[in-house]
């Protein structure tokens, strides 16, 4: 906390220095709909210097450097506006702007639903999208997966009390069934599908991109419940530097530099994150830490090429993650890793990541991309020592067509060669290697309101031949403000033992396997119907989406059989996904306030035998609710999230042998952030500094014990996963950030 008050007190010194003299004053009037609008952002463009209109609309926006500059006008629920202004030393000028009302939402560019960049309301393919500065509004964390849970439908299962390992559920679809992309690549394997996602800090994240159901036409294996595409930032648009520093009243704290330097045509991107959290709680008395020591530290960096037409040509993106985590009873160090005395669990994890793309400008349409990463993991789980390391090689080829002003080709290649090994009986005969060719296409077609997207994609796989993946879909858009998508797809997904066996390393548990298993298959359909509703200059989008996904050959595993035993096999009959969710969004301008509320209802159960029963852990509906108020005259933010979980079914061994409820209550979480914006410009350089203070979890609400048998955790009944709500309480957090252009 001392080094973050050192960094808050220069970052406000030099909020206060003074401006240099011999500048100018821009002032004017903005309105719209015949009124004025107050509350109107007015900034200088590639700075933060800039106002809010008063009450009557006016603004004022003094200390301009002399020249010619962009002034960018922006409102909730109208058309953003740019005009150019020239400014003279020491005199006033008055540019007045009249807005359009805007109705439309989705702007944001996307790449993941059809593998191309479009608009988001042009997809044929729905893609909900959380923006950077969505993910700079969620709660002060350096880790994506404490805010994926803010987008409707999706949520984050803790699967281990110990050592806090988790993973996202898509519409209560299990974690392994997400495919979790870096920059449209599929770089996250088995290992960092457990540990990996954490070392992702929102600082390196451009936006991400999510789709719900079956993807594996494009994205292959993991596909099978939905695709988290995570975009990094583009070198072009990150400020030259950029700091923030924050600390938790849990003793924790993080600090985030990143400087964008450039050179002729090259522009790059360095951004290196530490984290740190050494403070044993037991809260819940447990005699257990409630959330695990852990000393992080990620660098990434990114580089872009452009051609003599200022057009991006191709990039260079490399991170490297390393963590140490520890978990357990007060006494428990790393230097008693492998006790059988005092019960811990320590994992080191290192992992590396090269990635690359490349457009020739002598062939439109043509992109070559190509990823490397390798992981390498050392744990201890009490005293089960789990040594493993995965590599993961990558290249693939996609050629965009277009065939006509209403339709596109798109084809593609990959190949995929990983390799993984441990120090288990699953590789007792030697690492094991997978080298996965596949081939797609897709074509889409536009036909006035109607655009039909249809795909196929076949790999090859050692064990079970050739798995094909189709996909058709469609949008109709009667109006600007209405628009219906409706989909079909198949996904598979390869069995990686890791992944499956994981949960057992951290219990008494022993992993059986009763079968060869065979690859999970599901079936899949999806409706949407998005309108938006203007209510003058507050819009208000309405979207209501369906949803049902049949598995089979589905791989659960079963808690029940025997208390001492994990039993996986294919389920010998079929599972299913069905639901619904509806989403409001509106921006309400007088105020000026923003809102989001989410609801998603879930069915997920097996069927074997004529017997039907609720899927473990899964959750029957969820909710999210975001609010965002502004006071733009003093540059201050408010904002608030939700997070509803419905009730889950507990595994039947927990009720039967240690008294714990069958199915998890109702709980909810409630968070607060309050930041103050402040900026100024010196010269050509804009400079703009954020202070923010959050409280997470307000009412204090957690589960308790996530923990079954805690008195003798060496014995067979400990387990670590009967986890269903938050482990720690309520916590407080004050950070700032820099920016300077």
């Amino acid at each position: 906390m001392n080094a973050f008050c050192v960094f808050s007190t220069i970052l406000l010194l030099l909020t206060l220095a003074p401006v240099a003299h011999g500048q100018g004053v821009i002032t004017g009037l903005v309105t719209g709909n015949g009124a004025p609008l107050p509350g109107t952002n007015v900034r200088l463009q590639e700075s933060t210097q800039g106002a809010a209109t008063q009450s009557d609309g006016t603004y004022r926006i003094t200390g301009v450097t002399p020249g010619t500059h962009i002034l960018v006008v922006s409102a909730m629920g109208f058309e953003t506006t740019q005009r150019a202004v020239t400014v003279d030393a020491g005199k006033t000028v008055r540019i007045d702007i009249t807005l359009s009302e805007a109705v439309l939402r989705g702007e944001e560019v996307v790449v993941t639903g059809t593998m191309r960049e479009q608009y988001v309301r042009d997809s044929p393919v729905k893609v909900e999208v959380m923006t950077s500065e969505r993910l700079q509004r969620a709660q002060t964390t350096s880790n994506l997966m404490d805010v994926i849970g803010s987008v409707n439908g999706l949520t984050t299962q803790l699967n281990c009390g110990v050592c806090g390992t988790n993973a996202i559920r898509i519409n209560g679809v299990e974690g392994p069934n997400t495919a979790v992309l870096i920059d449209g690549m599929p770089v996250m394997g088995a290992l960092a599908s457990v540990y990996g996602l954490n070392g992702i800090s929102p600082a390196i994240i451009d936006q991400v991109e999510v789709i719900k159901g079956p993807q594996s036409t494009l994205y292959g294996t993991q596909a099978l419940g939905g695709v988290v595409n995570i975009i990094t930032k583009d070198p072009d648009n990150t400020p030259t530097f950029s700091g923030e520093v924050y600390g938790r009243s849990t003793a924790e704290g993080s600090v985030d530099l990143a400087v964008s330097p450039s050179a002729g045509r090259v522009n790059g991107f360095l951004s290196a994150t530490a984290f740190q959290m050494e403070n044993y709680v037991d809260d819940n008395g447990d005699g257990f830490a409630d959330v695990p020591k852990r000393s992080r530290l990620g660098i990434f960096g990114k580089g872009t090429l452009e051609n003599r037409s200022g057009v991006t040509v191709g990039n260079v993106a490399a991170k490297f993650y390393g963590e140490n985590r520890t978990g357990g009873v007060r006494a428990y160090s790393d230097a008693q890793r492998g006790s059988g005395r005092t019960y811990g669990e320590s994992i080191y994890t290192r992992r590396g990541e090269v990635m690359a793309n490349y457009m020739p400008p002598s062939v439109d349409g043509l992109r070559v991309e190509g990823a490397f990463t390798y992981h390498d993991q050392d744990s201890y789980y009490g005293t089960e020592h789990y040594v493993a390391q995965q590599g993961i090689s990558f290249a693939q080829v996609t050629y965009a067509m277009p065939m006509s002003d209403a339709v596109d080709l798109l084809a593609g290649s990959t190949v995929r060669y990983q390799t993984y090994n441990d120090n288990t009986p699953a590789t007792s005969s030697g690492a094991d290697r997978r080298v996965i060719p596949g081939v797609f296409g897709q074509m889409e077609a536009r036909a006035g309101d109607l655009t039909f997207l249809a795909g196929l994609r076949v790999d090859h796989q050692k064990t079970h031949g050739f798995v094909r993946a189709p996909r058709l879909s469609a949008k109709y858009s009667p109006s600007d403000r209405t628009t219906i998508r409706a989909g079909t797809g198949t996904g598979f997904r390869i069995v990686n033992v890791f992944t499956e066996d994981h949960a057992a390393l951290t219990g008494s548990r022993d992993v059986v396997f009763t079968e060869d298993l065979k690859p999970e298959r599901s079936r899949s359909i999806t409706t949407s119907i998005e309108h938006i509703f203007p209510l003058r200059a507050n819009p208000l989008t309405v979207t209501v989406d369906g949803f049902y996904t049949r598995f089979s050959n589905k791989i659960i595993p079963d808690y029940d059989q025997d208390p001492s035993l994990i039993v996986y096999e294919n389920l010998d009959g079929f599972s299913v996904t069905r639901g619904f969710s509806i989403g409001l969004d509106q921006n309400l301008t007088a105020l000026p306030l923003t809102y989001n509320l989410g609801f998603t209802l879930t069915d997920v159960f097996t069927e074997e035998n004529g017997t039907r029963r609720a899927v473990a852990y899964a959750p029957d509906y969820t909710g999210t609710a975001g609010v965002t108020y502004q006071i733009r005259s003093i540059g201050v933010e408010l904002d608030y999230a939700a997070r509803l979980v419905g009730p889950k079914r507990m595994p039947d061994v927990y009720v039967d042998t240690f008294r714990r409820d069958q199915t998890s209550p109702v709980h909810s979480t409630h968070d607060l952030k309050l930041e103050k914006a402040f900026g100024s410009v010196t010269s050509d350089a804009g400079l703009g500094i954020d202070v923010f203070v959050s409280v997470e979890n307000v009412f204090d609400h957690t589960q308790g014990s996530p923990l079954v048998d805690a008195e003798t955790p060496f014995s067979p009944d400990f387990d670590t996963i009967y986890t269903w709500g938050p482990i720690v309480g309520r916590t407080f957090a004050l950070g700032a950030r820099l920016n300077l252009r």
